[in-house]
């Protein structure tokens, strides 16, 4: 297990602590720490998994509280559920954002298997890790087939799934990948981080249904670190379009133990759940349920955030941590 850099969100006090930093550096962390007299414990770090594989995972919250773990999609570091994680935090859930290889502040290797079985196998060793069972899983996009293999895999470390705007692609090259790609492709030719913000915003907009959550620094901050680096967006982006599930989910869908909760957006925009896979959950998963949020598109944890704090703290208080 190794730590990332010495640095301090400005959205809800999160200290991190570099691998290289020395003595002084983490003083300073505890120190400040212990200034703004945090009751919910936070921390954000690098777990190591593998040579070039390491997943960032911001974690608030009491440690003794019940554990939420929080799957972001492609385009959404920690910093996407700012809004969220300190409702949790208060309510006395110990919330955790496990950022994907390729998203974020995590690693952005190129010979890395992006498939959404491997980010799944990844995401039970962080949990692993960090001593996590029976927790409340929830996938937001491209993280909700990796939040159904995970709970298919390994139903001890899920007692509940909340999916917010996909079901069990199939793929992890999905169209946005695709599209991504090639727009990443020009960009490293002929522009650079500047572009890529240009881009972001473009496509944030076009996917929410109440837009007026993008602002600049907003977009600034969602591409920080490797998710503003045109190399490393790359390496990410043709590691999941050359990716290969080695099964079908659908086929299993009827496996999962646990109660599965679906969000979608009711306001006319860009991506989200197609309707093939939405019936796909409700006719084969045994204990389903969807809500639709009107006025909010893919991106509800930004557009609606209470909406998601009452799903996942209403999840939580039916938590088994011995699942269903």
């Amino acid at each position: 297990m190794s730590f990332c850099r010495v640095s301090f969100s400005r959205s809800f006090g999160i200290a991190s602590v570099s691998e290289s930093g020395d003595i002084a550096a983490m003083l300073s962390v505890l120190l400040t720490l212990a200034v703004v007299g945090s009751p919910t414990d936070s921390t954000a770090r690098l777990i190591r998994l593998a040579p070039s594989e390491s997943l960032q995972v911001t974690m608030v919250g009491p440690a003794s509280g019940v554990p939420v773990v929080i799957v972001p999609g492609l385009v959404s570091p920690a910093f996407a559920f700012r809004k969220v994680l300190p409702s949790l935090a208060a309510a006395g859930v110990r919330a955790i954002v496990i950022e994907p290889l390729g998203v974020g502040w995590s690693s952005h290797p190129s010979n890395s298997d992006y498939s959404h079985t491997a980010q799944a196998r990844r995401l039970a060793a962080v949990m692993d890790t960090l001593h996590l069972r029976g927790a409340v899983v929830m996938g937001h996009a491209v993280g909700a087939p990796m939040a159904l293999r995970l709970a298919l895999a390994r139903p001890d470390l899920v007692s509940r799934l909340l999916l917010v705007e996909e079901g069990a692609v199939e793929s992890a090259a999905v169209p946005a990948v695709k599209s991504a790609l090639k727009f990443a492709l020009l960009i490293r030719l002929f522009a650079g981080r500047g572009r890529i913000k240009k881009e972001l915003r473009r496509g944030l907009v076009a996917s929410s249904g109440d837009a007026s959550w993008v602002t600049g620094s907003v977009v600034d901050a969602y591409t920080e670190g490797p998710s503003g680096d045109v190399g490393a967006v790359l390496n990410a982006l043709k590691g999941m379009q050359k990716a290969v599930e080695p099964d079908s989910l659908r086929p299993h869908l009827h496996q999962l133990r646990m109660p599965v909760r679906l969000l979608v957006g009711g306001a006319a925009h860009k991506s989200g759940i197609s309707p093939r896979l939405m019936r796909d959950l409700q006719q084969l998963v045994p204990d389903f349920s969807m809500q639709v949020v009107y006025g909010a598109g893919l991106h509800i944890h930004e557009e609606q955030p209470d909406v998601i704090i009452a799903e996942l703290l209403h999840l939580t208080t039916d938590h088994d941590p011995h699942g269903p």
